[in-house]
């Protein structure tokens, strides 16, 4: 069995929005020891801190983001399903993210497509 087919198993089956995912991170040294003192300073982890700096980079879209009349539907629809606070990696819950994540591609490719004209 290839590391390919472990992971895609794990990613499939056990992995819901909030559930924290193990994986090895490669880091410049230099850049190592810049998160390591902002997330002494902030009175974190370096897993705390590379974590809280993705989010603010990369936040999770909602439906005011969405221009698009696709996106707008998908977010909606993700937020009818979450609403019933589905248990973590059950069908829905997997569907709920499914759409968020269509929706966010959605969102990237309408802000592409702006920034060509």
């Amino acid at each position: 069995m290839s590391v390919y087919s472990r992971t895609e198993i794990v990613h499939v089956v056990c992995m819901s929005e909030n559930t924290p995912i193990q994986f090895k991170l490669m880091l410049p040294a230099d850049l190592k020891i810049r998160v390591e003192e902002m997330a002494s300073l902030n009175r974190r982890s370096l897993s705390q801190e590379i974590v809280a700096a993705l989010e603010e980079k990369y936040p999770t879209p909602s439906a005011t983001d969405a221009t698009g009349i696709e996106a707008r539907v998908l977010l909606w629809l993700a937020g009818r399903i979450r609403k019933s606070s589905p248990k973590p990696g059950s069908l829905r819950d997997r569907q709920a993210a499914a759409y968020e994540v269509l929706a966010g591609r959605s969102i990237a490719e309408s802000s592409n497509d702006d920034e060509k004209f």
